[in-house]
C-alpha cells in the first residue's frame, strides 16, 4: 500500500545528501523520512538536515545513487514508500529505490541543557582548528573547546603548533569539552548562528544550526595541557614586515618539501626571507622592508597558514627561547599561533 507522498525541493536534498558524514566501514547509506536526512560517522558523529515538511516511516538508502539520480533535478521532487522501495518523481525522472531499517540516533535524540550559543565566526574557527587537530601523526587528533564568559576559546595542536581561537559568544554554562577531529566532517554544513547543547549525559554536544545538527561525542581523555607552552619570559626577537604572507608564497615554490623550511632574518630596516633546500642552503631569497632584530628558520607553510589567519596585510613575529629553535608567536585580537622553529637538517622533517 502507498504511504502518503511528500514533495522536497532537489537542490536541498541534495546538498543535505552531501552534507552527510559516510562511514569509514559499511555500506554508504543515510536515513530519511521525507522531512529530515540523518546518517552517523566515523568516531559517532552523527548528522541530521532539514529538507522538508511532509514525513512518512523513516527508511536507509543508499545515499550515492540518489545522490546521482538526482544531479540534473531542479525544482521540486515527489518520494513515496511503496512495498520497501522509495519511489522518486521530478521532471523527466522515474526512479526507485531499495530500503533498508534506519539507523537509530544516540546523541542527536538526547539534546538538552543550551551551553553557548555563537556565530558563523565560531564556526569558521572550530573547522579551522578540527583541520588542524587532524593532522596529529598519532589516531588522538582533537581540539578543545572552552567556554569562559563572555567567550569561547578553542584550541588546536598537531605536535609542532599551536592554535588558539578566540569568539564573543552569548555563554549559559562554563566547561572545557575535547571533540574529536572527526567532527570537522559532521559541522561542514551549519551555517549562521549555532547553538551548543550538553547531550548523551554530558558526553557529547549538539551542534543545532539554521536547518540542520550535528551530533558530537567527547573525545576520551584530556587535551594536551596547553598553557604550559605559552611564553612567559620577554621575546628575544621580533621581525615586523609588510607583504609576508605573499613572499612566503613563493618561497615555498622552491623550498625542500619535506618540511617547507624557510629563514627569516631581520635587522638593519629589512627582512630577507629565504628557502632553504634539504642541506639547508638558500634556494631564493627576497628583501622586504621591515622592522626588528632576530633571525629564525621555520615551517613556511605553517607560518604562511597562521599568517592567512590575521587581519591585515602587516606580519608582526615574536620570537621566544624554546627547546626546539626559537618559538614564532603570530597574534591579533582573536587568533593566536605559537610555532616550533625548525632544527637543523639532521634532526628529521616534519610536514
Amino acid at each position: 500500500m502507498l504511504a502518503v507522498a511528500t514533495k522536497v525541493e532537489a537542490s536541498r536534498l541534495k546538498e543535505a545528501l552531501k552534507r552527510m558524514t559516510p562511514p569509514r566501514y559499511g555500506l554508504d547509506y543515510v536515513s530519511f523520512d521525507g522531512a529530515r536526512v540523518w546518517s552517523t560517522g566515523p568516531g559517532g558523529v552523527e548528522v541530521e538536515a532539514r529538507v522538508g515538511e511532509g514525513s512518512f516511516p523513516p527508511v536507509a538508502l543508499p545515499r550515492r545513487p540518489l545522490l546521482g539520480l538526482l544531479e540534473e533535478v531542479e525544482g521540486e521532487v515527489e518520494v513515496a514508500l511503496l512495498e520497501g522501495r522509495l519511489l522518486v518523481r521530478g521532471g523527466p525522472l522515474r526512479a526507485e529505490l531499495h530500503t533498508a531499517p534506519p539507523f537509530s540516533l544516540a546523541v542527536l535524540e538526547e539534546e538538552g541543557e543550551e551551553i553557548f550559543r555563537a556565530g558563523e565566526d565560531f564556526l569558521k574557527a572550530l573547522r579551522s582548528a578540527l583541520a588542524l587537530g587532524r593532522r596529529l601523526t598519532s589516531h588522538q587528533g582533537k581540539v578543545l573547546v572552552e567556554v569562559e564568559e563572555p567567550r569561547v576559546r578553542v584550541a588546536a595542536t598537531d605536535g609542532y603548533r599551536l592554535h588558539l581561537y578566540t569568539v564573543r559568544a552569548e555563554v549559559f554554562r562554563e566547561g572545557a569539552y575535547p571533540l574529536p577531529a572527526q567532527a570537522e566532517e559532521a559541522l561542514k554544513g551549519l551555517e549562521g548562528e549555532v547553538s551548543f547543547r550538553l547531550a548523551w549525559d554530558g558526553r557529547a554536544l549538539v551542534a543545532v544550526g539554521r536547518d540542520g545538527r550535528a551530533g558530537l561525542p567527547l573525545a576520551d581523555g584530556g587535551f594536551p595541557p596547553y598553557r604550559g607552552v605559552l611564553p612567559q619570559v620577554p621575546p628575544v626577537g621580533r621581525i615586523g614586515a609588510k607583504n609576508l604572507l605573499e613572499a612566503l608564497k613563493r618561497a615555498l615554490v622552491v623550498a625542500a618539501p619535506q618540511n617547507h623550511p624557510v629563514r627569516l632574518q631581520a635587522g638593519g630596516g629589512e627582512v630577507r626571507v629565504q628557502a632553504l633546500d634539504e642541506a639547508w642552503a638558500p634556494v631564493s631569497e627576497e628583501v622586504l622592508p621591515g622592522e626588528g632584530d632576530g633571525e629564525v628558520t621555520v615551517n613556511g607553510r605553517f607560518l604562511k597558514e597562521a599568517l592567512e589567519e590575521v587581519e591585515g596585510a602587516e606580519a608582526d613575529l615574536a620570537l621566544y627561547p624554546g627547546p626546539r629553535a626559537p618559538l614564532v608567536e603570530v597574534r591579533d585580537g582573536r587568533f593566536y599561533a605559537l610555532i616550533a622553529g625548525l632544527l637543523p637538517p639532521q634532526d628529521g622533517g616534519q610536514g
